[in-house]
C-alpha cells in the first residue's frame, strides 16, 4: 500500500508515522511480515534535521517489529538496480526472487504490484 498510516502494535493506535510502502502480510501461527520501504528523495531529506527526524522515525518503525528499506534515486533509475531493489524488498518480505517476473520490472516505473503478485503467489502455495 502507498503512503499508509503505520500504527503502533501495541494496541494503542500511536502513530508511528507513514509508509512510502507499507506491506504487512499476516501468517497463520506465525508473527505477520511488516517491511516499509521509505524513498529518501534528495528534495526531503538532505537537511541535517530532517535526516534526524527520519532516523528517529526508522527507529520507531524497526522498535515496532518492521524492516525498513530505504530506496534512493540512485535504485530506481535504471534496470539493473531496479532489478537488485525489487529483490532486495522481495528477501525482505519472504517472497523467492524465482517467484518474481523481473522482466515486468522496468525503468519506466518501480512495480510494487510485481512483488504484490509473487506475495499471492508464495501464499497460494
Amino acid at each position: 500500500m502507498l503512503n499508509q498510516p503505520v500504527h503502533a502494535a501495541d494496541g494503542s493506535g500511536r502513530l508511528l508515522g507513514f509508509g512510502d510502502l507499507v506491506w504487512r502480510i499476516e501468517r497463520r501461527g506465525e508473527p505477520p511480515i511488516k517491511v516499509i520501504g521509505e524513498y529518501q528523495g534528495e528534495k526531503f531529506h538532505t537537511s541535517r534535521e530532517q535526516r534526524e527526524h527520519d532516523a528517529a522515525r526508522r527507529r520507531g518503525f524497526e522498535d515496532d517489529g518492521w524492516t525498513v528499506q530505504e530506496i534512493w534515486r540512485s535504485d530506481v533509475t535504471g534496470d539493473g538496480p531496479r532489478r537488485e531493489l525489487v529483490e532486495r524488498m522481495a528477501w525482505s518480505l519472504r517472497v523467492p526472487v524465482d517467484d518474481l517476473h523481473l522482466e515486468e520490472v522496468g525503468t519506466r516505473f518501480f512495480s510494487q504490484h510485481a512483488i504484490d503478485q509473487a506475495i499471492q503467489r508464495g501464499l497460494a502455495r
